[in-house]
């Protein structure tokens, strides 16, 4: 919204607020949040989820969304990956250094309290939220690797970021945006991240800082150049949205190749926990025996399911975790828009390029021959069996 100069305020979250806003009128207790107020009636609703939030952004001001079919799949794709994937790659750091203890215990606290009474309920508050993070796979086994992973990503973003100003090319997508809140939540924030980060990934800092419309370098929709003869100005261009000698991507439905390469990376791994996870969520609606079941975003420790990550020198590590059916509604979106069957041959290429068409496509045929479709509601993720399947 700061991007396009669309009004809004911050609003602090913290425990009260998710009990007494949040919850009642939502189905999750989660952030973020769009409240939106009417301005005659002063009643609210509570748009969650970020895709949903920037639909609703687009949607009402009328702003640009991606083009292309294998454009528009790969923003879909990186945007799932990110939300679900990256997401623990982050926490790691965030959770994973005792120096910054006192820093989020008080940031998790109420600021409105005196310090040591803040820091002692943040301290609460990060109890609970730290303890579902090793049932996401996170734990003394993988933490090396997932730190690793990492790494690899930004080497290969940063090389991305030497000619593309964003992660599709020069335009702003919802993948950027996904990126960028881990970016700004997780590492940008907290201290013993932010020096780990900027020190070494000063162009990813950068491009965070695009992004989210605070940046006053070279790409920043604030900033131009200008070319004067004297006393007379010749021009004056935006910086946003130009290149480094990369191709004009938009104009081709092309992804550039450096894209594809940190595509790669994480797909690998994310498709490890993707297939068993559509399976297991298959298995708890055939076991519920409804026709339409509320799917907790959750499921049960007797669900979980093993996944794969590789760390450094590509040293795979094996691990269990429990089974998050919010990807399972993030590939039904991309079933319905992004991935129909007039639009599979051209978007196929470019998964064969990345080299996961096999699991992608196996995925796919899983949930389709299921019978069974989820779309988000008022209440949260419901799923409907719309065919009887033969396989179920």
């Amino acid at each position: 919204m700061r991007n396009n100069s669309i009004p809004f305020q911050d609003v602090a979250s913290d425990i009260k607020l998710l009990k007494t806003l949040v919850m009642p009128n939502a189905p999750y207790p989660l952030i973020p949040n769009l409240m939106v107020v009417d301005k005659d009636t002063k009643k609210l609703r509570i748009i969650q989820d970020s895709k949903i939030i920037m639909q609703y952004v687009q949607q009402t001001h009328g702003l640009g969304m991606v083009k292309g079919m294998k454009r528009v799949f790969a923003d879909m794709l990186l945007e799932m990956v990110l939300d679900d994937f990256l997401f623990v790659h982050v926490v790691n750091w965030r959770w994973g250094h005792p120096s910054q203890d006192k820093y989020l215990e008080y940031t998790f606290g109420d600021g409105s309290l005196q310090y040591e009474a803040s820091k002692k309920l943040g301290k609460k508050i990060l109890a609970v939220i730290k303890g579902p993070i090793t049932r996401l796979g996170l734990t003394e086994k993988t933490t090396t690797a997932f730190r690793d992973q990492l790494t690899a990503f930004f080497d290969l973003l940063t090389v991305h970021l030497e000619t593309y100003q964003f992660l599709l090319g020069n335009e702003l997508t919802a993948a950027d945006y996904s990126l960028y809140g881990h970016l700004v939540a997780g590492l940008l924030r907290d201290p013993a991240p932010y020096e780990w980060l900027a020190s070494n990934y000063p162009v990813v800092q950068a491009y965070a800082q695009r992004v989210g419309g605070t940046s006053i370098r070279w790409g920043s929709k604030d900033l131009v150049t200008v070319r004067v003869e004297g006393d007379k100005l010749i021009s004056c261009e935006k910086t946003i949205g130009k290149n480094h000698g990369g191709r004009d991507v938009e104009k081709h439905d092309e992804v550039p190749e450096t894209t594809t390469k940190f595509s790669a990376l994480l797909l690998r791994d994310y498709l490890t926990i993707l297939v068993p996870t559509v399976k297991a969520t298959l298995e708890f609606l055939v076991k519920d025996g409804k026709d339409e079941v509320l799917i907790p975003r959750a499921l049960k420790p007797e669900y979980s399911v093993e996944f794969t990550i590789h760390g450094k020198d590509e040293a795979p590590f094996s691990e269990r975790r429990m089974v998050s059916t919010h990807c399972v509604w993030m590939l039904q979106r991309i079933l319905d828009s992004a991935y129909r069957r007039e639009q599979r041959a051209e978007v196929d290429k470019w998964l064969s390029e990345v080299g996961c068409l096999r699991e992608w496509k196996e995925t796919v045929a899983i949930w389709e021959e299921s019978g069974w479709r989820v779309d988000m509601t008022k209440k949260g993720a419901l799923a409907k069996r719309t065919i009887d399947s033969p396989k179920l």
